[in-house]
Parts: C-alpha cells; sequence; structure tokens
C-alpha cells in the first residue's frame, strides 16, 4: 500500500452508532467528534501505528501518554505519542530518543521500562512498562499531604533509580512528582529521561526553559550541565511537596530572572509538619548552594533511614505514654468502682 493510500484510510472512520463515513484528519488522536448524521459522540483515531488505544493516563514533555496495547498481544503498556506536524516536533523527537537512550544505559527496577522506540511517516511512539498505580502527583492532589514516613520512604524508593542511573554517568535533571510513577503495589520508580543528561554527551538544549520551574536546581537555571546534586534538589523538591502539599516556591509566571532569584533563596520550612530530623534532611537537599547538600545518593539514603529510624522510635515511645496511660486510667476507673458506699 502506497504512503498516498494510508494517508487516505486515516482521513475517514465510521461512525460506531449509524456507520456514516467521518472525516477525523483534523481531529486529535483519541479525541471525540460528533457524527452529523445520528448526533451520537463518537471516539476517533483510536489507533496509533501497531497499537490500540484505551485511554489517556498523561501529558509528557514530547507527547501525551495513552493506555495501549500492541495489536495481536494480550497486555497493556504505556505509550507516548509524537504526532508529525505538532509544534517543534524535531526537538520533541530529540528528547524522547534521549529518554530511550539514557532508560537503555540505565536499567534498574526502580526505573520505569523502555519496550520499544518507533518512528515512521505518523511520528514517534515510545513504549513502556504500564505503572497501574498513578503518579506522586495524582497521591499528592487525592491527600492533600502525604504522611511523613511513606513520604520518605517513597524518597528512598526513588533514589535507588537514581543512584543506579547516577553511577551509569546519567543525570536525570529533571525529577518532579509527576515523574515519580507507582506499581499496583505501591512501589516507586522513575519515569522520563528527556532531559536526562550522560556526563559522556552534550546535554539537550535549553534545559533550563523546559525543566519544570518548581524542581529544578538553581544551577541548572544558570546554565549548569546538572550532576548529582542537581537531582537531589529536585528529589528534595519532590519530598517537600509531599509533605507540605505545596512546591517549595511559589514560580508560577516568572521570568527566567526571577527564578534565578528565587531559587537563590532557601525556601521557608514549616516547624509543625515533619520531624527536626526530615526538617534538617530537607534543609540539606535543597540547599541553593549545591556544595551544601549530600554529596551522592549513598549519603542521602544513609540521612533518609536515619529519619525513618527516628520517627520509628518516637512512634514507639507514643504508644508506649499511650499504654501507660490507658493502664493508670483503668487502673484509676477500677479502684473507683471497687470503693465501699459511703455510710
Amino acid at each position: 500500500m502506497s504512503q498516498t493510500q494510508r494517508q487516505r484510510r486515516r482521513e475517514v472512520e465510521p461512525c460506531s452508532e449509524c456507520g456514516m463515513m467521518l472525516g477525523v484528519d483534523e481531529a486529535p488522536l483519541f479525541s471525540k467528534v460528533r457524527c452529523p448524521n445520528c448526533r451520537a459522540e463518537v471516539r476517533v483515531r483510536k489507533t496509533a501505528g501497531l497499537y490500540f488505544l484505551s485511554g489517556v493516563l498523561g501529558h509528557g514533555g514530547s507527547g501525551r501518554v495513552f493506555r495501549a496495547r500492541r495489536m495481536g498481544e494480550d497486555h497493556d503498556i504505556a505509550l507516548k505519542v509524537l504526532e508529525k506536524g505538532v509544534a517543534d516536533y524535531g526537538d520533541h523527537l530529540l528528547l524522547m530518543r534521549n529518554e530511550a537512550a539514557a532508560v537503555a544505559v540505565s536499567t534498574h527496577p526502580r526505573i520505569v521500562r523502555i519496550l520499544s522506540l518507533e518512528e515512521d511517516d505518523e511520528g514517534a511512539r515510545l513504549s513502556m512498562e504500564l505503572m497501574e498505580g498513578g503518579s506522586l502527583h495524582d497521591l499528592i492532589s487525592d491527600m492533600g499531604r502525604v504522611g511523613e514516613e511513606r513520604a520518605l520512604r517513597i524518597t528512598l524508593d526513588v533514589l535507588e533509580g537514581l543512584s543506579a542511573s547516577h553511577d551509569r554517568g546519567i543525570v536525570h535533571r529533571d525529577l518532579k512528582p509527576a515523574n515519580i510513577l507507582f506499581t499496583a503495589s505501591g512501589g516507586a520508580k522513575i519515569a522520563d529521561f528527556g532531559l536526562a543528561l550522560s556526563t559522556r554527551s552534550k546535554p539537550v538544549a535549553r534545559t533550563h526553559l523546559l525543566a519544570t520551574p518548581d524542581y529544578v536546581s538553581p544551577e541548572i537555571l544558570g546554565g549548569f550541565r546538572g550532576d548529582v546534586r542537581s537531582d537531589i534538589y529536585g528529589l528534595g523538591g519532590c519530598l517537600y511537596h509531599a509533605l507540605t502539599g505545596h512546591p517549595p516556591h511559589a514560580t508560577e509566571g516568572l521570568s527566567l530572572r526571577e527564578l534565578r532569584a528565587i531559587k537563590s533563596k532557601a525556601p521557608r520550612l514549616p516547624k509543625s509538619v515533619f520531624s527536626s530530623a526530615t526538617r534538617h534532611l530537607l534543609e540539606r537537599m535543597i540547599h541553593p548552594d549545591p556544595s551544601r547538600r549530600f554529596r551522592d545518593g549513598g549519603e542521602l539514603a544513609a540521612a533518609l533511614r536515619a529519619s525513618l529510624e527516628t520517627l520509628s522510635m518516637e512512634d514507639s515511645r507514643r504508644w508506649s505514654v499511650r499504654c501507660f496511660l490507658g493502664g493508670l486510667a483503668s487502673r484509676l476507673l477500677s479502684g473507683h468502682r471497687k470503693r465501699p458506699p459511703a455510710r
């Protein structure tokens, strides 16, 4: 079949209600159009390459992400689709290729697996393992704030994958709650290595403009390529957001100059939200000066485990106090009941 014939077939699809052929060449992928004949709202353009799309999972930096299944297979995957004709297609394609290459180098159980990257006349498609548990962004949206112990354990999970990528010379540079995904059982993994940098290669251009302002480190905003400490800053921003319900700085609508100014100052850490151990840990993770942060993932992991141990000890003490007070109240009440009536 020629390219012209394939293009002609993509222009029309039948209405699922009345069978009328609908022009869909201008409709976005997996969108709904209203049939002019029966007025039914019809889902169109439900295939991308050899994949059948069944739902929208999110919007990545270089394309929308769908729940999909490759034709002839029996399991769902996540599919990031970049369509030809979108603005800055070439730049986004480079990000998608960069993501596939970075994950191929830094494979680890705490990193979302890339299955394949396909490119053709329609665009590009990056297939990945499906993460059924949603993202940290979703969890924060649902709960408002994440409990301290759970937030620390999520951070420790992510750090495992992050340290593995660092060991292979890969820096993520765009850590944010939307890029921390959960398995069905709740384990956390890192996704979206589109802006990742190999210490042995040239960086993706304009990183400071592409990275998410809420979590990007001040040195990357200043033009630095980024390193392990830059990722520690981003991970600290995610932990701060999980614990407080909001990012460390309000960055919406700020210019690059304003972002640099606000990121040069340490964010305020509320005293009542988390323990003093976690407070000290966060102060180091998101310090504006990279030299004041943790040196590497190993040092940070030790601090995270120490915070978790402190929390466990504090919980144990609180439980002991509650048991003591409960027993004391029970004895006092029992003694009061046994007291003989006054004559």
